[in-house]
């Protein structure tokens, strides 16, 4: 009797290990952020560097959601609505900087993951709208937005 509890302990830790795993497994795997970095342009297309923004405060409008506030950053990750085809963000790189919006149209790709994670959505970015208050000019570097950390657009400033 004792040895049978013994097993059954190991076996319980294991079940527990097991799904634990899977628990991080599936969270990657159904995450698919849009990723964009910040970069300036010095000379004319000559010298294009990453540069960070003191107090970048980003928000989904039309949402309560704050995705970050008055943070330095080089780069962003947003989340895409999955019940839609367009988001738009308000995006301000600057306390003093007047702020910009982002509209992204895309399209919805249901994929199947595992039977234990189910199914996750990407995207596929047809269009990028924005102001140009600051921002000078974009560039999609990748139009499929799946589970991958990729840097999906760029966004360029003078100053």
């Amino acid at each position: 009797m004792k040895y049978i509890s013994g097993i059954i302990a190991i076996l319980l830790l294991s079940v527990f290990v097991a799904c634990e795993d899977e628990t991080k497994t599936c969270d990657q795997a159904l995450i698919s952020d849009l990723g964009i970095n910040f970069k300036k342009d010095t000379l004319n297309g000559y010298l294009v560097k990453d540069t960070l923004w003191p107090k970048v405060t980003l928000r989904a409008i039309g949402q309560d959601s704050l995705l970050v506030n008055r943070q330095p950053r080089s780069s962003i990750f947003l989340p895409l609505d999955p019940r839609n085809d367009t988001c738009r963000f308000y995006l301000r790189l600057d306390s003093i900087a007047i702020p910009d919006t982002l509209t992204f149209r895309y399209k919805r790709n249901p994929s199947f993951v595992s039977a234990g994670c189910g199914f996750a959505t990407f995207f596929s970015i047809d269009t990028v709208i924005t102001t140009y208050n600051t921002i000078d000019s974009l560039h999609i570097n990748n139009k499929e937005v799946n589970s991958s950390n990729d840097t999906h657009i760029s966004l360029f400033f003078i100053y």
